[in-house]
């Protein structure tokens, strides 16, 4: 059974003649190639920003149960807790003349705690329907299309998703499975346009800035969405659905499929882009399926990023959950601090931005020891780390802070220096399909996790919030073990490139980053 598979052209087959002309300069500032840049990412900023908002606006959209407060206080009398001034303002208010508890009021959906809680991870239903789906279409219609339309669906879907859910949970969660859907058909044309419209050398910086709209998003999206939902719950899926939906809409003037259609393309940058004598063409191999589905290195890939993701996932849609039951924030705390994580995160992409090249070229042969030392070494921190949140008490808020920021630097330094780099080493020839795969199974977490908080968190006091965080820690030593053991960064027998002899095993500075489009 043969299949091809599509990677991005590499520069190192450019011949040296082709290689003078392509690297000629060309003015950036207001090309149409940095427009596209901007609008990847601001595409990325409001993806991750649509799709991390459902944690937090959660918590104002369900109405008060008293059921919840009757169980609040049967847990808090049978694990003999005591509820400080110092632990802050607490969800579920305590009152000393009496042993009642009752519930802090927040929406008007009369949902079950369970509905609750496994509706913010019911998007990554259609995400991951999309996600094998997205690259085919996108090669086949071009990417534009889908582009547009995964913002353009998303922001009505958003936009009529507070009126749905006052009607039917079933039908807010149909509407929220169809953002999901078009949000995974909308990450792999994002970054196949980067072969368009990103010179090879200028591709590294390129792709870094717009994906790093990601990160941004994450860390912006939870102070405004809790300001904004000040004015209303609703108000937030108004605003960032409508906000989308007219930048979608702006795109169809901003991005092209070609070079060709482009109306406001110079004949300076085009010849800058496609130079004379190279095609933008991709490059076919026959893949390999039995040697691919029988080789250690891409089951130790895929595995480890299930297994990593599952944090990740965690994070982003229970952190001001987590802050608000377990650690008792207020509101207005809970919209700064949950970026906490995501912060971590950023400064992790900067240091790998500024070190991880560096390293790369001096120490190449040794490599694939790195790689294991480094991820190992960050999931063995991530789980003290884990371990210290969960022998903290609701009163050391600082202290769980700065865990929780040194988490995402941790968790993502290990991901983005240690582990997502091996595929551009042992398989770059089939690194879209391989990791196209390794994010679809790895996104499954995404409405798994909240089914497994549902079943563990039934009141919403630390003592079960722990039970979350150990699952945490199981499964970053499986991630740490199967990487560890498992991962290679030598280049496989059955790749095409290592049967040919004028093309080096090493990728290319820009090739190894640009390969890394999504998370």
């Amino acid at each position: 059974m043969v299949r091809n598979s599509w990677n991005v052209p590499h520069l190192s087959t450019l011949n040296p003649g082709t290689r003078g002309a392509s690297s000629s300069h060309c003015r950036l500032w207001g090309s149409v190639r940095l427009t596209y840049t901007i609008c990847a990412f601001l595409s990325n900023f409001l993806q991750m920003a649509l799709r991390n908002m459902l944690g937090l606006v959660i918590l104002r959209m369900v109405k008060s149960r008293p059921e919840d407060a009757l169980l609040y206080s049967a847990e808090y009398q049978l694990n003999n807790l005591t509820a400080t001034p110092n632990c802050g303002n607490i969800v579920f208010e305590h009152s000393s003349s009496s042993s009642t508890f009752d519930v802090v009021e927040t929406g008007d959906l009369p949902w079950t705690r369970k509905q609750e809680l496994t509706f913010p991870g019911t998007f990554y239903y259609g995400y991951v329907i999309a996600m094998p789906l997205a690259g085919h279409l996108a090669d086949r219609f071009g990417g534009k299309l889908l582009f547009i339309n995964s913002l353009t669906v998303q922001g009505l879907a958003f936009i009529i998703l507070p009126l749905i859910a006052q009607h039917s949970y079933v039908a807010a969660v149909i509407t929220l499975v169809l953002a999901g859907m078009f949000a995974g058909c909308g990450a792999p044309p994002l970054y196949q346009l980067f072969v368009v419209w990103a010179h090879p050398m200028e591709r590294t910086s390129m792709l870094s800035f717009a994906y790093s709209g990601m990160i941004l998003g994450s860390i912006c999206i939870y102070p405004l969405a809790n300001f904004l939902s000040d004015f209303g719950w609703k108000v937030p899926f108004y605003v960032l659905g409508g906000v989308a939906l007219a930048y979608g809409i702006s795109c169809k003037w901003l991005i092209y499929n070609s070079l060709d259609e482009h109306p406001r393309l110079t004949d300076e940058e085009r010849v800058y882009l496609q130079p004379t004598g190279v095609a933008q063409t991709p490059q076919h191999f026959r893949t390999p399926w039995k040697s691919l589905l029988t080789s250690m290195p891409v089951y130790a890939f895929v595995l480890t990023h299930v297994f990593h993701n599952y944090g990740f996932l965690m994070l982003s849609l229970n952190v001001p959950r987590f802050m608000r039951e377990a650690m008792q924030f207020n509101m207005k705390e809970i919209g700064f601090f949950s970026s906490a994580p995501f912060l971590g995160c950023f400064f992790s992409k900067l240091f790998c931005v500024f070190s991880c090249s560096y390293v790369e070229r001096r120490m190449f042969l040794k490599l694939s020891y790195l790689r294991r030392i480094l991820y190992t070494i960050c999931c063995s921190v991530t789980i003290v780390l884990i371990g210290i949140i969960i022998l903290a008490s609701c009163e050391q808020k600082l202290l769980v802070l700065l865990m929780y920021f040194l988490l995402g630097v941790t968790s993502d330094l290990g991901f983005s220096g240690g582990y997502w780099p091996t595929l551009l080493y042992f398989a770059p020839s089939f690194a879209g399909l391989i990791s196209g795969l390794a994010n679809c199974l790895a996104h499954v977490s995404g409405f798994l996790a909240p089914h497994l908080i549902a079943a563990l968190v039934h009141s919403g006091i630390k003592s079960e919030w722990n039970c979350v965080l150990l699952t945490l820690i199981f499964f970053n030593a499986l991630a740490m073990i199967v990487f560890g053991v498992c991962s290679s960064s030598k280049l496989q027998s059955w790749d095409p490139r290592g049967h040919n002899p004028t093309t080096p095993s090493n990728p290319s500075n820009s090739d190894r980053k640009t390969s890394n489009p999504y998370r």
